[in-house]
């Protein structure tokens, strides 16, 4: 199905005020009701992949709350914790025990993206590796990280960096909602820096360089501050790089040595060939503001498929997608479907393929985790209890689930498994 950009309000107008990239105090909805159980809510052992889930609980700046990344079991305990001097956005563990943290580094610097009159959502600025027991061995500081990394099997870090999208070229930009830019009508797009764990740098990919304004269009929500909005960064099987863009509304692999764009997809905005208009998709081929794409690895259902949680902000509805690169389509989903409460993360969230075939949701502007089958029932699910900021309200940016003999220091930790609790949900 098409429909014209001018058709939009018509679909989405209480979607336009989801549009901003990040949650503020100003701008989070919340499904919640005043009380509400947290912790393990639903947990079914015999169906649930039984390990431990890392999460970090949004927060503003250090002071206002507790700056820490928790592990969790099935039961909900928290068997280990990381306390920081930042607030974190997301960590991921390391088979030796170390956790790597993304997080926000609120120095001042004139021109800095993300702060001051050039505020985007995403911010960071500090990525530091830490030991099982807390003590740092890495730290990197550059004021223009913002979102996600990874860290490469030859040891180095790749992350997520801004920089301005040249004059000319953001004439050439199309999409968005006009005149949105920055007030002195600066437009911000991604870079990627592989730095070596002694910080040098190595390798950098520009975007500026890369997107086609033909093919790579804003979504018809967003502001024009940004052109793609880079959310999540990762290495496919054959070493090529999978990025989520928001404001494209799309997951895109980029060829590691020519830098070229192999593949793009879920692209709602696009232009019409005959009339050369601007016009916008919908259906489930499409997505509204994705966050967290990755490849499927080796070992679990669905390999070398792509996962992807689209946060479905034309439809009020997110989902967990999974998409056949081949094929070029989805081939699973996790909607619900009907009216009335239903799960809807207008901003963040994350998804992860499990080996027995479940697939962990980050519900993230609402501080739920929760697996579902390939029925769509849901087999175990937890909110997060930790709130660390009023503004945030115990949102989570993305979680991660590790098999309970992923690295030794598992080993001194109380079980993964637990004995159930709630009723498993119906599938949907």
């Amino acid at each position: 199905m098409r429909l014209p950009l001018r058709s939009l309000p018509a679909i989405g107008v209480r979607a336009a005020l989801l549009c901003f990239l990040w949650p503020s105090s100003s701008n989070a909805l919340f499904a919640w009701p005043s009380v509400y159980p947290t912790g393990t809510t639903v947990y079914d052992p015999g169906r649930s992949f039984n390990g431990y889930t890392l999460f970090a609980p949004l927060g503003d700046t250090p002071g206002e709350g507790p700056c820490a990344v928790y592990l969790v079991n099935m039961n909900g305990e928290v068997v280990h914790q990381w306390s920081l001097p930042f607030s974190p956005l997301h960590g991921r563990l390391q088979p030796n025990g170390n956790i790597i943290v993304i997080g926000r580094n609120d120095q001042q610097a004139s021109g800095r993206p993300g702060f001051g009159k050039y505020e985007m959502g995403g911010a960071a600025g500090w990525l530091v590796e830490l030991t099982w027991e807390g003590k740092r061995v890495f730290k990197h500081v550059d004021l223009n990280m913002h979102h996600d990394f990874t860290k490469l099997t030859n040891g180095d870090y790749l992350y997520l960096t801004w920089e301005r999208v040249p004059p000319k070229l953001r004439k050439r930009v199309r999409g968005g909602i006009k005149g949105s830019e920055h007030a002195d009508g600066t437009m911000f797009n991604d870079c990627l820096i592989e730095i070596s764990p002694t910080g040098r740098k190595v390798w950098e990919w520009h975007a500026n360089a890369h997107l086609d304004p033909a093919l790579d269009l804003i979504g018809p929500l967003y502001k024009r501050q940004e052109w793609s909005h880079g959310n999540s960064v990762s290495v496919t099987s054959t070493g090529n790089i999978l990025l989520t863009n928001r404001f494209t509304d799309s997951i895109m692999i980029v060829h590691r040595d020519s830098g070229w764009v192999v593949f793009r997809f879920g692209n709602t905005a696009y232009v019409d060939k005959a009339s050369g208009a601007l016009e916008c998709r919908s259906g489930p081929q499409f997505f509204g503001g994705p966050h967290d794409a990755q490849e499927i690895p080796l070992g679990c259902p669905g390999a070398g498929h792509l996962l992807c949680y689209d946060n479905g902000i034309y439809t009020d509805e997110s989902r967990a997608v999974e998409v056949d690169t081949h094929a070029r389509r989805v081939v699973w989903q996790s909607t619900e479907g009907g009216v009335g409460r239903k799960h809807f993360s207008s901003v963040v969230g994350g998804v992860e393929r499990l080996p027995n075939g479940n697939t962990l949701i980050c519900d993230g502007a609402n501080g739920r985790l929760f697996q579902v089958t390939r029925a769509n029932e849901i087999v175990w699910e937890y909110v997060n209890p930790f709130m660390p900021s009023l503004s945030y309200r115990g949102a989570v940016f993305k979680a991660h689930t590790y098999a309970p003999d992923y690295c030794p220091q598992f080993r001194s930790l109380p079980p993964a498994k637990g004995e159930g609790k709630g009723t498993t949900m119906m599938p949907r």
